[in-house]
């Protein structure tokens, strides 16, 4: 059997701070490698064949397709609310066809 990671030593093998391990270990534990408690302690320890094996399944190795939906001919992008000056000429060509 390997050895045993403390909370410092698992934070500079993963590059993460202590502070989000503690944290994650309560709140979020799918994201840190499984847990070794030792009965009768409250110690945050983990074995290294668990860390190593739980890195190699988050390793990928290429970056993902990005997959873009084919263009229709007049889509336009959506958008948010019309700016202050969309708005006066909007509101002009309104009273100026109100008025004609």
């Amino acid at each position: 059997m390997k050895g045993l990671l403390t909370v410092e030593q698992l934070s500079a093998y993963i590059h993460k701070s202590v502070t989000s391990i503690r944290s994650d270990v309560t709140r979020n534990p799918a994201s840190l490698p499984p847990l070794c408690r030792l009965p009768g302690t409250k110690r945050l320890l983990w074995r290294i064949e668990d860390v190593e094996g739980w890195l190699a399944l988050h390793v990928r190795g290429e970056a993902a397709p990005i997959i873009v939906p084919p263009a229709t001919d007049n889509a336009k992008p959506k958008r948010g609310r019309p700016t202050k000056a969309e708005q006066v000429a909007r509101q002009r060509q309104a009273t100026a066809s109100a008025g004609a």
